[in-house]
């Protein structure tokens, strides 16, 4: 089930690319994430029956060049990281691992909408071909970071949503993603070449995401302001808190309304929030 978006603040996307978004209206494909993740899920029982086809997906710029294994340069999505053979406990890992995966692709596309959220995964998967076959030597467990890409953006959009770690321990994703970059970060301090996967599997975050964040703070940075000022000014003829874009009404007015900030500064109530994108 989609979660519901950060609130104040956080806005749908990003404004550059709004333009990139009218020149590619064809490339929208609703649960691309899901697909994915299905895919993955194959490639891992193909794997458990069959070990080596593990090796036969990864990439390998020698057997690109030289052997002619053009696949690969897509299949590196798929090849699956770890768990070699079968195990129970592997089996349910993975099984909550889909399960995180397509929640995590219904929350974007609510948030984003398909195309958008399309964009981003082909902008991931593009710069981890490219990155691979151009600069540095190969890494392996590209698909892991494109899903640690797309969790990140699940993150920093709804923080609040809570994990329950080993059907016991309530933990919001939020920390969850914070745990996630550290050990990312140390993973690249150890091993250089993983950079050439999590520089382009990340920038799509950069771009999409942080944009965003920085926004959605200055916004709430100029609400605290406004609630000292109206704190102050206290009384009946008092500058009113809430101003409604359209309809001009405040939380002064009968009515129970309830206000948002959109990125821009500007305020809407309940009634007339500009649809997202």
């Amino acid at each position: 089930m989609p979660c519901q978006p950060l609130a104040e603040g956080l806005s749908s996307g990003v404004r550059w690319l709004d333009a990139l978004e009218r020149r590619m209206e064809w490339l929208s494909f609703p649960g691309l994430f899901k697909y994915l993740t299905f895919l993955g899920v194959i490639a891992y029982a193909c794997q458990w029956a069959r070990p080596e086809i593990g090796h036969i997906l990864e990439f390998d710029r020698a057997a690109v060049f030289e052997d002619k294994e053009i696949w690969r340069i897509f299949t590196f999505i798929f090849a699956p990281m770890g768990m070699r053979s079968f195990s129970a406990p592997g089996a349910l890992f993975l099984f909550f691992a889909v399960m995180i995966s397509f929640m995590i692709s219904d929350s974007l596309e609510q948030a984003w909408g398909p195309k958008r959220t399309t964009l981003y995964i082909v902008a991931a998967i593009l710069g981890m071909m490219i990155f691979q076959l151009a600069i540095g030597p190969e890494a392996k467990g590209g698909g892991s970071f494109l899903y640690s890409s797309l969790f990140f953006a699940f993150a920093t959009l709804f923080p609040k949503v809570e994990f329950v770690l080993f059907f016991l321990i309530p933990v919001q994703v939020r920390f969850l993603a914070m745990i996630s970059a550290v050990l990312m970060a140390i993973s690249c301090v150890m091993w250089p070449p993983l950079l050439w996967l999590v520089v382009p599997a990340m920038l799509p975050y950069c771009l999409w995401v942080l944009p965003d964040v920085a926004r959605g703070r200055k916004s709430l940075v100029q609400a605290a302001q406004r609630r000292r000022k109206f704190t102050v000014a206290k009384g009946p003829s008092a500058e009113p808190f809430h101003v409604c874009e359209i309809c001009r009404r405040t939380e002064h007015d009968p009515a129970d309304l309830q206000f948002f900030v959109t990125p821009d500064g500007k305020e809407y109530c309940s009634e007339h929030l500009p649809p997202q994108s």
